[in-house]
Order: C-alpha cells, then structure tokens, then sequence
C-alpha cells in the first residue's frame, strides 16, 4: 500500500507523511471495532450522548490554535475562514446535542389498545455503523468532525471517516481528538479513520456499514451510490453533489445598482469553491440588465487571483470555464489565467436563454466563475429554468410588486430545488432546526433529507414498531411512564412531557 501525503496547494510539495493508505483487512477491524460499540452508544440515554458531543466540541475548540493553521496549511483557505468554519463545526455539535435533549427526534408513538386494535407503541432508533466521506472544500464543517459525523452520532450510530486526500492530516489530527473524548466515555471506536481510495470502495462494501454520508463530486457520489445499490444488502447514500444554484433578477431588480456587486461577491467568495455558489445568473435583456452584467464582469475582472484547493482542481476549472466559454452562442467576458501553485484568476461567459441547450453549459464550474443567462421575457426564462438541472438553492432577486413573476418562479422551485433565497445569496448555510441543504438528484442523492440542521439526524434512523410488548420490556421512550420525559404522540395526541 502506498503512503497518504499532506500537500501544500500554494505550492504544490509534500509536507508530511500523514499515514499508509489502509488495507481492506483493516477496514474490516475498524468496522467489527464499530459493530461491537453500537450497541454501547446506541443504549446510552439522550442526554448522555449530548454530553458526547458537547465534550467532543469542547475537545476542538481548545485545539483550535493547532487546527486552524494544519487547515490552512493544507486548503489555503486563509485562517479567518478556517477559524469561522472550526466556530461553526463546533456549534453543529453543540446543535445536535440540543436535539438529544429534546427528545422529538425519537418521533415516538403510543397507540393504547382499543375493541379494534392492538398495543402499538413506535419510535426510530439508530441505524448503525455510518461511513462518512468529508469534503474538499468544507475541511472542518463537512469532514471529520462535521454535520455527517454529528447527525450520525447523535442518532447513535458509530462513525468511520473516510479522510479526503486534499487535508489528510487536518483529518486525521481531528478524529484522533474525538476519539480521545469518546474514550473518556467508554466509547473510543464511536469514531475512527481510514485512508485511501482501496479503503473507500472496502468501506462502503463492508457489510457492517449501514449508510454513507458523502458531499463532494457528482461523478463521485454516483460511484459511490452504484457501489452501495450493488451489495448484496443495498444501503442508502446520502451523497450532496454538484449544483448550479440558479439566481434570478428580475426585470425591476435589474434596476438596483448594488445586486451586480452582491452577485459578484458571491461568485468570488471562498473562490467559487462553494457548493451554493450561484452558478448561472439570469438577467433580464436591455441597458438595466447590460449594467448589472457590466458590474458583475467589471467585480470578476479586477479580483486577484485565488488558490484553489489542488493543482488538478485548478486545471479542471480552468478547462471547465473554457469549455463554456467556446460553447456555441456562448461569449467570453473573463477569461481565467492559471498562477502559481493552485491560483487561478476568475471566468465569466454570457449567452441567451433561447440558446441554453447545450448540457457543457449546464454543469456545475468548481471555482470562481459563472454563466451570465440573458432573457427577453418570463416565459424564456421559464423555459431556461426547466432546462437547468435540480439545485440545492434558487435565488431570487425582485421587487414587491412583482407579484406574478415572483409567484411563477416559486412554484417552479418547488420541484427543482430545495431552498429558495429571495433578495439575497446561497452562499452560506445557517446551522439551524429549519435548514435544508439538499435538492432533487443531481444536487443530492434524492432530497428527501437534509445534510444541514437538526433533521439531518433523521437520515441515520428507521423505524421499528413494537406490539403488546410488556412495559417492562419496551426500550424507556416507549414506557407508559415515559421516564425520559420526550414528547410522544399518545392515542393521536401530542404530549410534551414536563422536565
């Protein structure tokens, strides 16, 4: 097996060996090591496993000044990001520790018996053993120690990271944090790591491993979900993939001077390299439309250049945006240069609605740069909408009294994405109980379920029913007594149990 290396993308050298790649003989210890402590976290009450995760948070925010740098170090991301996406990581635990002690995540159900039925009492318990795959661009908030391996804990279910090659060692440094809080509990293999593309597919096809929680690629999380349908016991994946983000303004929109600038910020923030980074911007035809183009071209073209994430990830963007840029009917307003290391400087091309039928149009530019969409009236821009594949978001630039048109491309949205955003931008995700951060395949594995929020726990649950079990017997959430005090949908009613 070969070596793991952390890479520097500023400049493209090796700076330390992280690890071996892992052998499928160990990922089959690491997920028997899995096994045998689910049921361990999996019987630990609510309240118990929320300790768990705010000691876990508690563990990364005293490491901060050791993490920040090793993250910087290896995304070139800057460590004011990096320090604000470690705050939101850590607050992501400390969400999901909220909805342990909440209870309702249970979703438990007593029906009493009745003349015509049975004792019934349901509720959701764990899964089990969940892989978790990070991702390149999120080091902290999506990997290690991210909503995956969060969601997936607080529902009960040991995690094994799959370390991404682009922070190996970010990962690596992280897990072995987590671990030592999870030993302090009794419950050190709560929480592992593996290295290596060998060790991914082995992962997934271990038969132990119950789900995947996996942000990254189309083209990847498709692999991934072709490997898991093909087990002999398929398993979900719950894959956030490429997206567009689709941004509308509108006719009267289009007369605010300030959206270019909004939209072109957000294009360059975090150097495109967001999954809800607004990928295709529709601007209505005419003078008001040309300046918000103009604004935005003017915003992209005098940005410095940016590292982005690898020196392969620059170069497909590079190709990427001149694919585009050479696409039938499409212009050239920016055109991106490739720097030193990783840098690369923004792109930018324009084409008309009627004319957005070529599919190199309509897939996702990892890195900053953006298809500007020029449309003469609603129904092109509706037509041009339908052609745009299922998105995570749909931003909507307009003004109150647009009514109708605001009203169309609402219910548009509907089947097409799964947040809406009206007179701001998708770059940025609010950790909060009502966030959903998924959207219809190809911008997630289904969109059934969010992979940001206190529902994103419900991914790594199921079901289970008992009937006329002795109370004894029950698991505590189902107890008449109700002794941990969740709420509980009781003979139809709703019941929120006193504290």
């Amino acid at each position: 097996m070969g070596s793991v290396n952390s890479i520097d993308p500023r400049t493209g050298a090796a700076v330390e060996t992280v690890a071996d790649e892992t052998t499928e003989e160990q990922v089959r210890d690491a997920c028997a090591r899995a096994a045998a402590v689910a049921p361990r976290l999996s019987a630990l009450a609510p309240a118990a496993r929320a300790d768990l995760l705010e000691a876990m948070a508690a563990g990364l925010d005293a490491e901060r000044e050791r993490l920040v740098p090793l993250a910087d170090r290896e995304s070139a991301m800057g460590v004011a990001r990096l320090d604000g996406e470690l705050t939101r990581t850590i607050n992501q635990l400390r969400l999901f520790a909220s909805v342990l002690r909440d209870g309702a995540y249970l979703e438990v159900i007593v029906d009493h018996a009745t003349g015509a039925s049975p004792d019934l009492r349901r509720m959701l318990i764990p899964l089990g053993p969940v892989a978790v795959f990070g991702a390149s661009n999120f080091p902290f908030a999506f990997s290690a120690a991210g909503g995956d391996t969060a969601s997936a804990l607080a529902a009960g279910c040991p995690v094994i990271v799959k370390a991404h090659g682009a922070h190996p060692a970010l990962d690596a440094a992280v897990t072995r944090i987590l671990r030592a809080v999870a030993a302090e509990h009794g419950l050190e293999d709560a929480i592992d790591i593996v290295f290596g593309r060998a060790a991914a597919r082995a992962l997934v096809q271990d038969p132990i491993v119950q789900a995947v929680g996996f942000t990254g690629s189309e083209s990847a999380g498709r692999m991934l979900m072709d490997l898991a349908a093909a087990r002999p016991q398929p398993i979900p994946v719950y894959a956030e993939m490429g997206s567009l983000n689709p941004l509308v303004v509108s006719p009267a929109a289009s007369e605010n001077a300030e959206v270019g600038t909004t939209v072109a910020e957000s294009v360059l923030l975090g150097a495109g390299q967001f999954c809800t980074k607004p990928g295709v911007v529709f601007v209505p035809a005419g003078d008001a439309g040309d300046r918000v183009v103009a604004t935005i071209a003017e915003r992209l073209e005098a940005a410095p250049s940016a590292f982005l994430l690898s020196a392969a990830i620059r170069d497909s963007f590079v190709a990427h945006a001149d694919g585009v840029a050479g696409a039938p009917h499409a212009t050239a307003l920016v055109r991106p240069e490739a720097g030193e290391g990783s840098s690369v400087t923004p792109g930018l091309s324009e084409v008309d609605a009627v004319n957005l039928n070529d599919p190199a149009l309509l897939t996702e530019c990892f890195g900053p740069a953006a298809l500007i969409v020029r449309y003469e009236t609603a129904a092109d821009l509706q037509a041009a909408l339908r052609q745009t594949p299922a998105s995570l978001t749909l931003s909507l630039f307009a003004e109150a009294d647009e009514d109708t048109f605001v009203a169309d491309l609402l219910l548009l949205a509907q089947d097409s994405v799964g947040r809406v955003i009206f007179g701001g931008v998708p770059t940025g995700v609010a950790v909060t109980w009502s966030q959903n951060h998924a959207g219809p395949y190809p911008a997630s594995a289904g969109g059934m379920f969010t992979s940001v929020g206190a529902t994103a726990v419900r991914r790594f649950q199921r079901p289970i029913a008992y009937q006329a079990v002795p109370d004894a017997l029950l698991p505590p959430a189902l107890r008449e007594d109700n002794p941990l005090r969740v709420p509980r949908r009781v003979d139809g009613v709703l019941e929120v149990a006193a504290r």
